[in-house]
């Protein structure tokens, strides 16, 4: 800096540069908002008196135009401005006077806010709420703004609770879902099957009972099952569930079992073991069947005693129905001992035990033409079937009833002499017999079990001669 400047602020050449001046000019001025309770002169409501069509000698009333304010020239003083001689002034501040100045220039000041109009006093008589209209004025009623029932505050700390619970409710939902048992698992003693899908309308117990009936339904007979079911609940992988009907296959494919069969006893002696009761029925039907009648059949049975027992046995140990009737059909021979009677010859006895000469020669080590002599016991090889079937059948018989005849004597007839006076006529009757046969060959006399006539039988009356002279005819 040069020597010959002087460094005072005051001096010449250090003169302050003016603030910028902020004009309020009435384009950049924000234009006054009117309030709820504020009314202007447009606004208000034509009076009736206003118009009229007819015409009135009196005049409209001039509105009375409020004085316009006049600017103070610079020369006059402004009245409101103009202070008391014995106030002293205040200090303006420096940087204020050019301001002061420019606003004094363009005539603009801050201008105080109007106050509201006075509203117009309703007559006491009408409540508030439902003020009383007048002419020329226009009612503006503000909306009634109620207080909420619940803050705004309280409303957002109980939805910021509510998205808290839904949050928590979600994350349980979800940790339900991931440990939760949702499968069936099943075990044959200690032996692992698989896994079902839970099904809350079967029981547990039922797994078991339908795996036992699907495999005696497809063997045709009752089982009984060495191994016990047992179902837990566990969870599993959707790929390792079994669906149900698989399940109940793959369980009856696993079982150890033994079939309940029907046991055939003949003379408390085991004779074959059947599937079920159905096939042995079967089998002594067609036993019975040859000397059954089926027209007038009343009942079969067995001599021997026949009885059906279940009996455990394994699937190879059963017999068929086929071999079974075989097996009964065949005859049964054993040797009986016979004592000699009185006119006993070895052909008689062959005839009476169905044997043969060669089979007593053989057993006897005698010729066929010895002689056999009483008291003494012989061998006799006796063949006869392994069942006897006794039956019962009724048959029906038509027989002639014998008619009656009556004989009358007349005297004047010849001894030789017999007429005819009434042709007589036999009857009929119906007689059911009850005839009992052992393997088709009837045993005793037939039982009569009813008698009915058909046909009642007439009289025949004959006229017989008792007169013994001898008549001479011209």
């Amino acid at each position: 800096m040069p020597k010959d400047k002087p460094n005072n602020p005051e001096s010449e050449g250090f003169r302050p540069l003016p603030k910028p001046i902020k004009l309020d000019l009435p384009s950049e001025r924000p234009k006054p908002q009117r309030r709820l309770h504020e009314t202007e002169e447009n606004d208000r409501i034509p009076r009736d008196s206003d118009y009229s069509h007819e015409q009135d000698s009196r005049q409209r009333p001039v509105k009375e135009e409020p004085e316009k304010r006049r600017r103070p020239s610079k020369e006059e003083p402004d009245p409101r401005r103009s202070k008391p001689n014995n106030e002293p002034e205040k200090p303006q501040k420096k940087g204020n006077r050019y301001f002061k100045s420019a606003q004094k220039a363009y005539g603009q000041r801050r201008r105080q806010p109007k106050p509201p109009p006075k509203q117009k006093q309703q007559p006491k008589s009408h409540s508030s709420s439902k003020p009383r209209l007048g002419q020329g004025d226009r009612l503006y009623t503000p909306p009634q703004i109620r207080e909420p029932l619940i803050s705004p505050k309280v409303k957002r700390v109980l939805k910021f609770w509510a998205l808290g619970l839904v949050g928590v409710a979600f994350i349980v939902l979800v940790l339900m879902s991931m440990f939760r048992n949702n499968a069936w698992s099943v075990y044959l003693d200690d032996r692992f099957v698989g896994y079902m899908p839970i099904n809350r309308e079967v029981e547990t117990d039922s797994v078991h009972y339908e795996a036992v009936r699907h495999l005696s339904e497809s063997l045709g007979a009752s089982i009984q099952v060495n191994e016990k079911t047992i179902v837990r609940e566990s969870r599993a992988r959707r790929g390792e569930l079994i669906a149900a009907p698989a399940m109940i296959l793959e369980l009856s494919q696993r079982f150890t079992y033994q079939i309940v069969g029907a046991a055939i006893y003949i003379d408390n002696e085991r004779v074959a073991i059947l599937r079920n009761e159905t096939e042995a029925d079967h089998v002594k039907s067609e036993l019975m069947r040859p000397f059954i009648n089926q027209e007038n059949h009343v009942s079969a049975e067995f001599e021997e005693n026949w009885q059906i027992r279940p009996a455990l046995a394994d699937l190879d140990s059963l017999d068929s129905p086929t071999d079974v009737i075989q097996l009964l059909e065949r005859p049964i021979r054993h040797v009986h001992t016979h004592t000699i009677r009185d006119g006993d010859t070895q052909g008689a006895l062959a005839i009476e035990f169905n044997t043969t000469l060669d089979s007593i020669g053989y057993l006897n080590n005698i010729t066929t033409d010895a002689i056999l002599r009483t008291g003494n016991t012989i061998l006799l090889e006796i063949t006869r079937p392994r069942l006897t079937v006794r039956t019962i059948n009724e048959i029906s018989i038509i027989e002639d009833v014998p008619m009656e005849v009556e004989t009358r004597e007349n005297a004047n007839l010849h001894i030789s002499v017999t007429n005819v006076i009434t042709e007589g006529l036999e009857g009929q009757r119906e007689v059911v017999q009850r005839i009992t046969s052992i393997n088709g060959i009837p045993t005793g006399v037939p039982e009569i079990v009813s008698s009915r006539i058909l046909r009642q039988p007439t009289t025949r009356v004959i006229e017989v001669g008792t007169s013994e002279e001898i008549i001479q005819i011209r």
